[in-house]
């Protein structure tokens, strides 16, 4: 496969790699998690030519989630995919090298699932990648590029597509991060919470800490709600409901 462009065309090609780094560095700094999923996908159908729809998928221990779309027939796709059990999105086997398809209604990887895009969708070329998500090994990110007409997809397009899936690879970890470090900032609040709480129990009821949390999480238990929420309770009323 062809990983880098012809000689003639490089200095054209330096300037829109520099101008596509800086837009997608920008929205990772100012939009991380989904958002800057999103304008991956969104600056495929702007700088990789003949593309016309974009999707980006995670694929983990075989089941595929689609992270975002550009336009209704690639969400469709995707659905269809998932419908069939077979397409680039669930395809292990693309790892490490873009698959280009000229003409999806005669691409015989996916035969089902290419007749029907093509027939029911308009989507006549199709451009994936699946790259290994960086941290996580068991994950792979996909960047599927649609189009409407055969052979769209040439030496060029294998370049700047390349560049854009191992940014969507990066947006990907960065979503995973963004993700981590609020369901942490979540649970540091809740402990503070429950702390606060249990404080607010020892002085209301002259007992110690450790009796002030086992009746916290007794209640918890007979009530069938999170320890957190009771917190809340305790904070806002100074009694245990």
């Amino acid at each position: 496969m062809v990983s880098t462009p012809p000689r003639s065309s490089t200095p054209v090609r330096r300037a829109e790699l520099t101008e596509l780094l800086t837009g997608l560095s920008r929205a990772f700094r100012t939009a991380p998690g989904s958002a800057a999923v999103d304008a991956v996908a969104q600056s495929s159908i702007v700088h990789v030519p003949g593309c016309r729809w974009a999707a980006v998928t995670t694929l983990r221990q075989g089941r595929a989630h689609t992270l975002a779309v550009t336009g209704e027939p690639a969400a469709e796709a995707e659905a269809l995919q998932h419908e069939l059990g077979s397409g680039p999105r669930l395809d292990p086997a693309l790892e490490g090298q873009p698959h280009v398809s000229a003409d999806l209604g005669q691409d015989r990887r996916w035969p089902v699932f290419g007749r029907r895009v093509q027939d029911q969708l308009g989507m006549t070329g199709l451009l994936a990648y699946r790259m290994p998500l960086p941290g996580d090994v068991e994950t792979t990110v996909g960047l599927t590029l649609y189009s409407d007409t055969a052979d769209a997809f040439d030496a060029r397009t294998l370049w700047a597509g390349g560049v854009l899936a191992s940014q969507a690879a990066l947006a990907v970890a960065g979503q995973v991060h963004h993700r981590h470090r609020e369901n942490l900032e979540r649970a540091l609040a809740s402990n503070r919470d429950i702390g606060a709480a249990i404080g607010v129990l020892m002085t209301r009821h002259g007992i110690l800490r450790d009796a002030a949390f086992d009746l916290l999480r007794e209640t918890s238990q007979t009530t069938n709600r999170r320890l957190a929420e009771l917190a809340d309770v305790v904070l806002r009323t100074g009694e245990l409901p």
